[in-house]
């Protein structure tokens, strides 16, 4: 079987298109539960399919340089959808024994669905300016899903809202900001592969305001040269 990094890179880009709309309909209410699991199904298997792939290209080709890193990333890539496919399961459970979506909620799944198509598409472009607004903008997810855990633990507390429902809420933002975090891996994994850099420790890069991003993608072009 004669695999080619090209190979890799359109397996995970089928896979993810996958996941963003399994995502998307994890969110409307109208779509059942079995539908979501449909597409879940689909995502498991290139999940394994993948892996294998991405094994058998090591094994055979003996890759170095950059072949060897989008064989990593598009290993850990792998990973991090199948995870965001297991939320959006999640997400349905939790929708389901919600009577409305609130307004919290629509903002934060939309900041989070752009996550995703942003880091896919930095990917897509070998773009490692756009991974870097990906991985700043995670913050903004963090302090989305703050507010909403304690908007509605006080209206839990004073009866505003049903328990069972409020902590449905709770769980389904929280599940979305854990899609943030899987999309920021993702970015991250689209800038290891286009500089060799490494910088999931690097906090300078990671937690650096917007005006920053231009050092940050000059310093990731230095590295790279």
């Amino acid at each position: 079987m004669n695999i080619t990094s090209s190979d890799l890179r359109e397996d995970i880009l089928k896979m993810a298109s996958i996941v963003e709309s399994n995502l998307e309909q994890a969110l409307r209410v109208e779509v059942e539960l079995k539908d979501v699991f449909v597409l879940e199904n689909e995502i498991n298997k290139f999940h394994t399919s993948i892996d294998d792939s991405v094994f058998k290209y090591i094994a055979l080709k003996t890759p170095a340089a950059t072949d060897l890193r989008i064989a990593l990333s598009v290993m850990k890539m792998n990973s991090e959808l199948e995870r965001i496919g297991d939320q959006a399961v999640n997400i349905k459970r939790n929708l389901k024994r919600i009577a409305k979506l609130h307004p919290s909620i629509d903002s934060l799944s939309e900041e989070v669905k752009m996550m995703l198509r942003n880091s896919i598409d930095a990917f897509v472009k070998h773009d490692s300016k756009l991974a870097t607004d990906v991985i700043h903008h995670d913050q903004e997810v963090n302090d989305l899903y703050r507010d909403i855990m304690k908007t509605f633990i006080g209206q839990i507390k004073a009866d505003f809202i049903d328990f069972d429902e409020g902590f449905s809420v709770i769980r389904l933002a929280k599940c979305l900001e854990r899609i943030g975090d899987l999309s920021t891996n993702i970015a991250e994994d689209v800038i290891f592969l286009e500089s060799g850099t490494d910088i999931r420790h690097n906090a300078h890069i990671k937690f650096g305001r917007r005006k920053e991003d231009q050092v940050v993608t000059d310093k990731l072009k230095d590295n790279h040269e």
